[in-house]
């Protein structure tokens, strides 16, 4: 048997050494990963299941953004709440003093007669700005003409009720509207929209008081009813 150099025995040892090492490395990492796979198992096995009210699908990973009952809950009673303010808003009316010369105007009816502001001085004179697709115009619409139908040629009182007919669709619109609500003051055309600017109607129904001396003294803001006729112009 032929024996090898010594420094080839050293050689081959160290390199069996080496070699190892290596194969010890290899073998170390392997099992460390091996637990960290486990480790993160057991943690996802342990965990809590998905709120599905969080907005996550636990299924697929999908995200989705809902609210809980209690959330949508208390959004629904904030939003009827609102609803409810608005609506309160709505009918609130306004009322303001004034001391003004009423603008003149000249217009006509729905039954074609001419009606001029200039002729009515002596009298009181309501005049009503509105129109068919105001909700709060067709809320006063009834108590105008409750009042109107109560009064009598002793209490010196006109209504007078100024279509926006240049916001109208047609004059068919606003003679079917007078007819389904059994109107019987007079309703006047304001075809070129021209007496709502003299009078700075920015909102509809805007009502105007004039005074026997043709003085605006009132102005109106919102729905009126009868008792509210009836205390200014009685």
């Amino acid at each position: 048997m032929s024996r090898l150099p010594s420094k080839k025995i050293l050689s081959l040892c160290f390199s069996l050494i080496i070699l190892a090492g290596v194969i010890y490395t290899i073998a170390s990492n392997i099992f460390i990963v091996n637990e960290e796979e486990k480790g993160i198992s057991s943690l996802v096995e342990e965990a809590e299941p998905l709120d599905q009210s969080a907005g996550i699908d636990a299924k697929d990973g999908t995200v989705e953004y809902r609210l809980t009952e209690e959330q949508e809950a208390d959004d629904s009673h904030t939003e009827e709440g609102d609803h409810h303010n608005h609506e309160h808003d709505a009918q609130e009316t306004e009322t303001r003093t004034l001391n003004v010369r009423a603008p003149n105007f000249e217009l006509k009816t729905l039954a074609g007669e001419t009606v001029r502001l200039s002729d009515l001085e002596g009298k009181k004179v309501f005049i009503n700005f509105w129109a068919t697709w105001c909700p709060p115009c067709v809320e006063e619409m009834p108590a105008m003409q409750d009042f109107y139908d109560e009064l009598t040629t002793k209490e010196n009182v006109v209504i007078l009720a100024i279509n926006t007919t240049d916001k109208e669709s047609n004059t068919s619109t606003v003679k079917h509207f007078v007819g389904e609500f059994g109107i019987t003051f007079p309703i006047l055309l304001d075809q070129e929209g021209e007496v709502l600017l003299n009078y700075e109607v920015l909102t509809l129904p805007t009502s105007i008081i004039v005074d026997e001396a043709g003085m605006v003294v009132e102005q109106i803001l919102g729905p009126v009813t009868k008792n509210m006729l009836e205390e200014k112009l009685l």
